[in-house]
């Protein structure tokens, strides 16, 4: 623990009992670290000993590395609580801040998938508070790489050290260090800097923090970003710099001290270009004594952009198939490349594509630039149980931080605000606009065919309003939901809050849009609740609910939000054929076997049932109709509760099939047993019980539901 810093050192005697540490200033022993919780922990002191117990705490109690319920703590054994490390020397518990500013060390690292060899032998250290810049054409191994230095997913053989400690064997505590800036930035257009640091913070923060203490942390982040000043501008209208600085603020949150950034300058003109690698360059850095963030960290940043490449304090060239081409300053890659200055190095990727890998890490080994590392023997590492999940709130808790959200999302949105609100009254016009003098009842000598014309309509309106409320709310959200998936967001959680607000919304919907298209020429008798208005609602309300499930479930299927509108199209098609209001399904071998899945049949089965269409319609009498009767249609108790149950039985089994593909769109967060070669498949050389190579931890580390 040679690395942590020195300067920031407290001594706490120990007196016989029980001393509690935490975030309270209640505690005997304070830790001001909002990943501690209130009372984190306890040291039972006796004369036998120091033992140290866990008290429920949100982000867990280690000793060495390791998480503990109750473990003793012998003479240097080092606790971490958060960022606090505290040791035991003699009858005093010293206690240092882990500041960031630490060594990084990468050593021999490979990564398979399957046979193939995608990263070849990757070594590189990094002194404390250093820009790295990894640069290499498609195919180079980048996003190998950066799953492999994360943890997210281990390498199949070398290691990762962060401060000299094993990244992958002590991963449960260290991952709480690691700060993570993906591609798409994991934000919400419609809300505010400042309410998007907000909302980010509950989630991310244990649930005993207060509101003023996130706030805090959250102003402190703006102005260190320097965002003060867009604090209250919408993430859509800021530039992309500064959108790509508040996504880098959400991670400061908890201030980790080793950060990644995943292509952060994207799409971005130059001078946002070099606005974000200067940013990137002073959170390395740090602002020095006194200011908030005195110490830096590890910032590594995977790009394509070359321009601003001389702001990194180090580069690393990857070559196709994740050899090395370069390490080392990035002045010294100018010289080794033949180049003048970096607007020539995009020339360098011609070059790596042209030259097989293994040839350019072959010429830079030979190098003068070369920095042989130094050996270190590996070691067999026993695989850890799985890991535990790092939510922060309970699921109630994150449920409630979703819904109000995701209610500020859509109040910001004016657009889709207006939207949901004309919807009603433009469908309920539709139905109304269809003529129908002699209402929905029976006519005495002939079928009523208006009355079949206005349900089906009415029905096939609800579907559309409830499917077009919901099929975009999960692609549209695909890159905050992996990402806070990440950070220990419950899958429960999230889709509760879409389900809270949108059959919120969907209701009001069908209650006035009902109300506009029927009120006046209801049928003439309810089957089982005594008033036909009341049926005819509820049973609007099911089939917009059902397809307001599917529309979820269609979101978790499609990757573009703009593929959603011909999926509604071609979706709603399907339900009016399937309704069985346009032609009869009775009888029809696969057809009507078909229609049973489709919400319009069941929501139109209740409508008619109301209704009792087979007498309207007159269906089954072989002197004007030749259609059979429907027996989902017959006026009764049994028959209407029948066919609103089934409508809530497939909104429900399409909710369940939306959980089951969420999975699909997470991120893969796995362990290095995933990715083993099969049984008798050619892999890495050594792999296998007997190898003596060091193996990162096996078993999957979960995002729990």
């Amino acid at each position: 623990q040679s690395a942590i810093v020195r300067d920031r050192r407290r001594v706490h005697p120990l007196k016989p009992g029980q001393m509690r540490m935490g975030r309270s200033r209640d505690n005997e022993i304070n830790v001001g670290d909002l990943l501690a919780s209130r009372h984190h922990a306890e040291l039972h002191i006796s004369l036998g000993g120091v033992e140290l117990v866990d008290l429920a705490s949100a982000n867990g109690t280690f000793v060495n590395g390791h998480r503990i319920s109750r473990a003793p703590v012998m003479q240097r054994d080092v606790i971490a609580i958060g960022h606090h490390l505290f040791q035991l020397e003699g009858s005093s518990l010293v206690e240092y801040v882990d500041s960031g500013d630490v060594a990084f060390e990468v050593q021999n690292v490979s990564v398979w998938a399957g046979t193939k060899q995608l990263m070849h032998d990757m070594t590189f250290r990094l002194p404390g508070r250093s820009l790295l810049g990894v640069v290499g054409p498609s195919g180079a191994g980048k996003s190998t790489l950066l799953n492999a230095l994360t943890g997210f997913r281990p390498a199949d053989r070398g290691s990762v050290r962060y401060a000299g400690r094993d990244l992958y064997a002590e991963y449960d505590e260290l991952r709480r260090r690691i700060g993570y800036v993906p591609q798409a930035d994991p934000l919400h257009d419609q809300l505010t800097v400042r309410e998007a640091l907000l909302y980010g913070s509950e989630l991310r923060f244990p649930a005993d923090t207060t509101a003023d203490e996130r706030r805090a942390r959250v102003e402190e982040v703006i102005g260190q970003l320097g965002l003060s000043a867009h604090a209250d501008t919408r993430v859509s209208r800021l530039s992309g710099g500064q959108k790509k600085r508040t996504s880098v603020a959400l991670e400061l949150l908890t201030r980790p001290s080793l950060l990644f950034l995943d292509e952060p300058t994207s799409g971005l003109d130059p001078a946002n270009d070099q606005s974000v690698m200067e940013t990137l360059r002073g959170l390395a850095k740090g602002g020095g004594a006194g200011s908030t963030d005195e110490s830096g960290r590890t910032v590594i940043v995977v790009t394509h952009s070359v321009l601003f490449l001389d702001l990194c304090d180090f580069i690393l060239v990857l070559a196709p198939g994740g050899h090395v081409a370069y390490f080392g300053p990035a002045d010294g890659a100018l010289r080794f490349f033949g180049k003048q200055d970096f607007r020539e190095f995009a020339a360098v990727f011609r070059e790596l594509e042209a030259t097989p890998g293994e040839q350019m890490a072959a010429r830079f080994r030979a190098s003068e630039f070369f920095v042989p590392s130094v050996v270190v023997a590996p070691a067999v590492r026993k695989a850890p149980p799985e890991l535990p999940s790092v939510r922060q709130q309970p699921v109630h808790a994150q449920l409630s931080t979703l819904t109000r959200r995701y209610w500020r999302v859509v109040l910001a949105d004016r657009s889709y605000l207006r939207l949901i609100i004309a919807y009603p009254f433009l469908l309920g016009i539709v139905p109304r606009i269809l003529k129908a003098p002699d209402g929905l009842g029976p006519l005495p000598q002939s079928p009523n065919p208006d009355a079949t014309k206005v349900l089906v309509v009415l029905v096939l309106c609800a579907c559309f309003m409830g499917m077009a409320n919901s099929i975009r709310e999960i692609v549209k959200e695909r890159a905050i939901y992996r990402r806070e998936r990440t950070i220990g967001l419950s899958r429960t959680a999230y889709l509760g809050s879409k389900i809270i607000l949108l059959t919120a919304i969907t209701t009001a919907q069908c209650l006035v849009f009902t109300l506009i298209a029927v009120v006046g020429r209801t049928p003439p008798q309810a089957a089982v609740l005594g008033l036909p208005l009341l049926e005819c609602l509820l049973a609007v309300i099911v089939a917009a609910l059902a397809s307001m499930m599917i529309g979820l479930f269609v979101s978790t299927l499609i990757d573009n939000a703009d593929k959603a509108m011909p999926i509604l199209v071609l979706v709603t098609m399907g339900q009016l054929v399937f309704s069985g209001g346009l032609t009869s399904m009775t009888g029809r071998l696969v057809l009507e076997q078909i229609s049973f899945l489709v919400p319009a049949r069941w929501g139109f089965a209740a409508l008619a049932s109301t209704d009792d269409l087979n007498v309207v319609s007159k269906l089954g009498n072989p002197t004007l109709r030749t259609d059979p009767p429907d027996r989902l249609w017959e006026h009764s108790a049994g028959t209407w509760a029948l066919d609103i149950l089934i409508g809530v039985v497939i909104g429900v089994a399409a909710l369940a099939l939306t959980t089951v593909m969420l999975r699909r769109i997470e991120p893969k967060v796995t362990r290095a047993a995933d990715a083993a070669p099969a049984p008798g498949a050619a892999g890495p050389p050594g792999f296998g019980p007997g190898s003596i190579q060091g193996q990162p931890p096996a078993g999957r580390m979960p995002l729990h539901g």
